[in-house]
């Protein structure tokens, strides 16, 4: 039987990760990152964002019950197309790789978009990225964390990433507590609340290479994906006529 809505997530199992002892302790990798880690600079940087997503029309929808249908259908359809390019990305990243523990750790995120890209194939009936016409909104955010996977050092790839494994979760946690739970969509704020172990993961990661990467050009790359995820939130429940049909 199909899935109404799966949790949006990308981590790695356990069982996949050994090959990042060399840098990590295995048994903390899904941790919290520590106070003070890069993942929590980037991220505190952006709360500003993260509460403009929590306002968007979008989500207010989502809270009061009263989103459209066709909104939340469209928007998960676009993000079947994020998420494949985003397969592909972690597949480019890996040809260009820092290290081997950079090209171990993409190649196992392939692994895991496939896994979760088949609720597309199985539920949405979408095959491949092609298959979907691209809102302008989305298909900037893919085109440009595309960029950075191709021309970036790996940890850069991390911080374009990071965005869309963390805010996704801690949308749905702070809905969890405003929303009744005979809403129309509570199903999405109980399948994606709870820990996001696949932005753990990556956060603690970066945070072996925060020392060879700059600061400053990874806050840039993870607010400019914070500003295409309120971008794509922002054009959810606008139901304009999609202007990449013969793109």
């Amino acid at each position: 039987m199909y899935e109404i809505i799966r949790r949006r997530d990308f981590s790695i199992p356990q069982q996949r990760l050994q090959s990042l002892s060399k840098v990590l302790e295995v048994s903390k990798v899904n941790d919290e990152p520590p106070a003070g880690s890069l993942f929590w600079k980037l991220w505190n940087s952006c709360t500003d964002i993260a509460q403009d997503v929590l306002a968007t029309g979008y989500f207010n929808g989502i809270q009061r019950g009263n989103l459209n249908p066709v909104a939340f259908g469209q928007l998960m359809v676009q993000d079947a197309y994020y998420c494949m390019k985003g397969r592909d990305d972690y597949s480019a990243a890996a040809t260009h790789a820092a290290d081997d523990v950079c090209r171990d750790f993409c190649m196992k995120k392939v692994q895991s978009y496939d896994d979760y890209n088949q609720y597309y194939h199985e539920t949405w009936h979408i095959r491949e990225a092609e298959s979907v016409i691209p809102g302008d909104e989305i298909k900037s955010y893919a085109d440009y964390e595309a960029h950075v996977a191709g021309n970036l050092e790996t940890p850069y790839l991390f911080c374009v990433m990071l965005p869309c494994e963390y805010l996704w979760t801690w949308v749905a946690n702070n809905l969890k507590d405003k929303t009744p739970e005979d809403s129309l969509y509570y199903f999405w704020i109980k399948s994606n609340e709870g820990i996001p172990e696949g932005a753990y993961q990556m956060g603690n990661l970066l945070e072996a290479y925060r020392s060879q990467i700059s600061e400053d050009k990874a806050m840039e790359i993870y607010r400019k994906a914070m500003n295409y995820e309120l971008a794509v939130f922002n054009a959810a429940t606008e139901l304009t006529t999609i202007t990449n049909l013969k793109k």
